[in-house]
């Protein structure tokens, strides 16, 4: 029986054979990362590969800088004067500023993602229909 959230659900029934997901190219099917770097074709992509490292590399970076962002806000504090409200100021934007660059982040790399799985989706589409060829 199918569900509302099953591939093969279609207004109460199972979908036609024509809109069900067909077999074709999927990234299980993809090669490795040294394969697809090495791949002249361009095939496989190697950037879905590395969405995750890049993802953690930046959040690291980004986190770097929201802990300087900090020390620097606590030693502008400390030094007094005019200089504590600035470093108030510092101290409340820092982690704001972390947050919303790692959203900005994460959608730019998000959208990357559903560039290449539109990518994925054309070429089973192009492979099972032979009228896009």
């Amino acid at each position: 029986m199918t569900t509302p959230n099953s591939p093969g659900y279609y207004g109460g029934e199972p979908a036609p054979a024509q809109y069900q997901q067909q077999p074709g190219y999927s990234s299980a099917q993809a090669k490795g990362f040294l394969g697809s770097l090495f791949d002249f074709d361009f095939n496989n992509f190697i950037a879905p590969k590395l969405v995750k490292a890049i993802y953690i590399v930046l959040v690291v970076v980004l986190s770097i800088g929201g802990v300087i962002g900090a020390i620097a806000a606590i030693s502008l504090m400390a030094s007094g004067g005019a200089a504590v409200i600035l470093g108030l100021l510092l101290l409340v934007l820092t982690p704001v500023l972390w947050l919303l660059g790692l959203m900005i982040y994460r959608v730019m790399l998000e959208l990357m993602i559903v560039l290449f799985k539109i990518s994925e989706d054309l070429r089973s589409i192009r492979g099972t229909s032979g009228a896009l060829r």
